[in-house]
């Protein structure tokens, strides 16, 4: 008979095959692709030639306020023509923003300050809302009328990259490679400098966080052309409805601008439409799309708002440069900006104190949905409400993220090697009876989905590929070593379960017997009149032994097979084919938790930032309490400590710094904003933990903890009464009669002692057999009570000393470290109760 396991294997194999045969295709099929490629790379084309014919005052769209005989000129392009109905009656005062910013930043076109040279890097800010002249909403267009010939999917819906706040967040990752194409094409070095070039391209990928509005967040891909000179950038969208990089030049503020653009975008196009043309079945993507990583939009896009970004790069702070006083004209600026790109790029060790921050300020502006996003920052703003947006470079922002990589390397490293410690004193079946498995899960889990992401990493990795590298080999090595450890602890442990699961059964078997009547007394009589037997003593089982499978075997082995079997006989003891599926399962039931945990971790970045930070805190709250089953644990099997301090105290640390990096450090690599009070909140809930294992140790492990509740479990610390003699309550050997004289000179009465509380109470001496050491142990007098008995100070009274089930009496470190290695009495080799 199959597994339950095995067919929800198959439930789930059925499940996703169905899913796969029957998910919708995007793509048009090997016929028909090439063919809408082609007719794509024919509207580029088309588009190409408009830029080429075109100069400087062609696209001059009417204003909002311009009388009806005023003329408009408008361009031939998709989105640019006046019947398509975009918000151009604003782009005076869009142009008229980016100026006025630049202005503010580097000053006049004539006299501008030296800025970056090189703008690559992460720049992060806020950003406020404000409307358009004129309203437009989704109904505002045809797309069939704009776009004829495109099968748009929801168009008669909302769409998408709308943003309805009035604040939110945005982040910007420029990429302004150097070796890209540039105006004019070939520099001569003997002739211009690198600041004599006019304009060069440049892409970014913008994420923006709509914080107070529909509270989604979604990234986008713009190009665009930069002009390093003046530090000054414009970057626009294309889709089917919106042809932004063939009519960027028109979108510029200056005619300087517009010339150098216009050269830029001729050469650059023409060469990727020619490439695009010559490979129409291999390469489909359209290069200046805007969805990042979805070939569909190629085939069935869907309608989102255009935007056009406008940023301005801002002067460094001349103290760090570390230009002299008198030499702070700006040639000498620039040269010391560009000794530091050339060192970022190409080190030499030369030394400079510290790297100046990347500052930017940017304009967004939304010709179809109309409105605008501007970065909060001075003028405007007062410095505490924004700085616009800052960050740093890429080379810096890469070394950040090594840095952090190769410093979570070291932390996971220092988990392996606490572990592997750790492993050496639990190496008996004594000592893993003690752990928790369900703890060991918890950091095998966190060590696998660490492995998962690590490994994903480095498939894309750059630049961070050794640090990536070395953090999947050294997770790899700690996810080897805990699922060894799992399997040894599951090992000792399967016997237990498969007992209590038994013990569950007959409950429920016997659950509607016992539920007829119950009788007051203690003992129930048939209704023959013959007495049921009275009730056993409870056996006492070691945690590394199954007795109920080794009766349910010498059962079997029985001649007499009519004789029934006893009703602790179970199952045969499982093999280690069964043991193997066995653990087997359970690593599936942890992949698949780690797997899922990990996408609704990647589908949660784009949620509501107060949905997100409530997903990540819950999930770092339940990571953090991976020391609560083993406070079970303790409670249940009545066992002060299973692990060392040195691996619970160690593990904590090191698996809270990851955290507090994000949490408390402002200037992380993932511009995690630092939120004091839920790390307060974490590392308290971790360190309240530590500190019951610590109650545990000291006070016992079912201190506190009402009787009822947990199943009776041997105490090791009784307290010991002189009229307990007759049932058999003190120790052998504590016993003290009048025709055993040595042991009434071994016993010192309350007299010799001094206080109220002593007087009640005999000190006996008795030597340990395990050190052959004297042990002093006190004995409460007949007919007194002890006042520390329910007490601390009686708990600590009671630490020196273990008494067995067969009434002999240790002392407790000397018992402690027997059972680690054998579960049996020193004296008489009972079965002991594990700790």
């Amino acid at each position: 008979m199959p597994q339950p396991q095995d067919n929800a294997r198959a439930v789930f194999l059925i499940i996703l095959i169905f899913w796969l045969a029957t998910s919708p295709d995007s793509g048009p099929g090997l016929i028909a692709g090439p063919a809408l490629i082609k007719n794509r790379l024919a509207r580029q084309r088309y588009a190409l030639g408009i830029l080429n014919s075109t100069q400087w005052g062609d696209f001059s769209p009417r204003l909002v306020d311009d009388p009806p005989e005023t003329e408009s000129k408008y361009l031939n392009l998709t989105g640019f023509r006046e019947e398509d109905g975009y918000d151009w009656e604003d782009l005076p005062r869009f142009k008229d923003r980016c100026e006025e910013w630049s202005k503010n930043a580097v000053g006049i076109p004539e006299a501008a300050e030296p800025v970056w040279q090189n703008a690559t890097g992460v720049v992060h800010g806020r950003w406020q809302r404000a409307n358009a002249s004129i309203p437009r909403y989704h109904s505002s267009y045809n797309l069939s009328d704009i776009s004829p010939g495109v099968a748009w999917a929801g168009s008669n819906s909302d769409w998408g990259r709308n943003t309805t706040g009035s604040e939110g967040k945005i982040m910007v990752r420029l990429e302004d490679n150097e070796d890209a194409a540039t105006d004019p094409e070939k520099i001569d070095k003997m002739i211009l400098e690198k600041a004599e070039i006019r304009a060069r391209e440049v892409s970014a990928t913008v994420t923006i966080d709509d914080v107070e509005g529909t509270g989604s967040s979604w990234e986008m891909r713009l190009h665009g052309v930069h002009w390093p000179r003046q530090g000054a950038m414009l970057l626009t969208t294309t889709s089917e409805k919106f042809a932004g990089i063939f009519g960027l030049p028109h979108l510029t503020t200056r005619p300087t601008y517009f010339e150098s653009s216009q050269a830029l975008l001729n050469r650059t196009l023409d060469k990727a439409l020619d490439r695009k043309e010559q490979h129409t079945f291999t390469d489909q993507i359209d290069p200046w799309s805007s969805t990042l990583d979805s070939p569909g939009e190629a085939w069935n896009p869907s309608p989102h708002c255009e935007y056009l970004m406008y940023i301005q790069v801002h002067p460094l702070n001349q103290d760090l440069l570390g230009v002299q006083p008198s030499l702070t004209g700006p040639e000498n600026v620039a040269k010391a900006i560009q000794d530091i790109e050339n060192e970022l790029r190409f080190p030499q060790g030369t030394g400079h104190r510290s790297i100046p921050r990347l500052q930017m300020s940017a304009i967004v502006y939304s010709p179809d949905c109309a409105f605008f996003l501007e970065t909060k920052g001075p003028p405007a703003f007062a410095p505490a409400d924004g700085l616009h947006m800052v960050g740093v470079k890429q080379e810096i922002f890469l070394h950040s993220v090594s840095t952090f990589l190769l410093g979570l390397a070291l932390v996971v490293f220092g988990q392996l090697q606490l572990l592997k410690l750790q492993m050496r004193e639990t190496s008996t079946p004594s000592t893993l009876g003690r752990v928790s498995f369900y703890t060991g899960c918890m950091m095998l889990l966190a060590d696998g989905m660490l492995f998962t992401g690590a490994a994903a990493w480095s498939f894309s990795a750059s630049t961070t590929l050794l640090p990536s590298l070395a953090i999947t080999c050294v997770s790899f090595l700690s996810m080897t070593v805990g699922i060894f450890f799992l399997a040894e602890i599951h090992k000792v442990q399967e016997p237990e379960w498969r007992r209590q699961e038994r013990e569950r059964e007959r409950e429920r078997q016997n659950t509607p017997a016992n539920t007829v009547g119950n009788a007051p007394s203690s003992r129930q009589t048939p209704t023959n009149g013959t007495p049921l037997p009275s009730t056993s003593p409870p056996i006492i089982i070691p945690s590394d032994q199954d007795i109920d499978a080794e009766i349910s075997e010498n059962t079997g082995n029985n001649n007499n097979a009519t004789l029934p079997a006893p009703v602790t006989a179970g199952t045969t003891a499982p093999s280690a084919q069964n043991l193997r599926t066995q653990l087997s399962n359970i690593f599936g039931r942890l992949l698949l938790i780690g797997i899922s945990t990990l996408f609704l971790s990647l589908a949660a970045a784009s949620w509501r930032p107060s949905f997100r930070a409530a997903y990540f805190n819950i999930l770092l709250f339940a990571y953090l309490s991976l020391w609560v089953p083993q406070i079970y644990r303790n409670v249940y099997r009545n066992c002060r400590r299973a692990l060392s301090w040195r691996f619970v105290v160690g593990q904590s640390v090191l698996r809270l710094l990851p955290i507090a990096y994000f949490y408390m450090l402002p200037n992380n690599f993932a511009f995690a904003e630092p939120d004091w009070k839920a790390f307060t909140a974490l590392a308290g809930w971790l360190w309240v933990q530590i500190w019951i294992l610590v109650a545990q140790s000291v006070l016992g492990p079912r201190f506190g903890v009402p009787k009822g509740w947990m199943p009776e479990a041997w105490e090791y610390h009784p307290v010991l009464r002189e009229d307990n003699v007759e049932a058999g309550g003190l120790p052998i050997g504590l016993v003290a009669t009048p025709t055993s004289p040595t042991s009434l000179e071994r016993v010192r009465t309350g007299e010799e002692t001094k206080g109220a509380d002593r007087r009640r109470t005999n000190t006996h001496v008795i030597d340990c057999a395990i050190c052959r050491e004297v042990l002093e142990v006190p004995v409460v007098r007949a007919g007194d009570e002890d006042p520390t008995a329910g007490g601390v100070a009686g708990v600590f009274a009671r630490r020196a000393y273990m008494v067995t089930p067969c009434r002999h009496i240790f002392h407790s470190a000397c018992l402690e470290g027997w059972m680690r290695f054998r579960l049996q009495c020193p004296i008489c080799r009972e079965e002991l109760p594990p700790l």
